[in-house]
């Protein structure tokens, strides 16, 4: 399943964080990925919430926030959002687009509390 592979490369980076920073608990992780990632968030959350428990992240939250796919055409110039993956202009009907948005994968912020000392 592609979600549980991006949960776990989310959770490496998160715990990798956390082990360099042990005076703090990560509360939330937020994430961009973009829509050609092609990804449903509720088995994302899902698989990070079953890799998460049993470990130090086991009271974190998983925070999603989706980039929609935008485009800009390279004969007309004029941006567009991509809709239904229908890679055409459609201003100008040219097939020659770039892709400007929607193939992102990061770690936005992770939310820490610090412990008290």
């Amino acid at each position: 399943m592609h979600e549980t592979a991006l949960a776990q490369n989310i959770i490496d980076i998160a715990q990798e964080t956390g082990r360099t920073h042990p005076e703090a608990t990560i509360k939330t992780v937020r994430v961009i990925i973009g829509e050609m990632i092609a990804i449903v968030p509720e088995l994302l959350h899902h698989a990070y919430d079953s890799l998460v428990s049993n470990t130090p992240l086991c009271q974190s939250k998983l925070d999603i926030k989706i980039i929609p796919v935008s485009a800009e055409c390279m004969h007309c110039r004029r941006s567009f959002g991509v809709q239904e993956f229908e890679f055409s202009c459609p201003y100008c009907h040219s097939n020659r687009i770039t892709v400007k948005s929607g193939n992102e994968f990061y770690i936005e912020e992770l939310e820490v509390e610090s412990c008290p000392s």
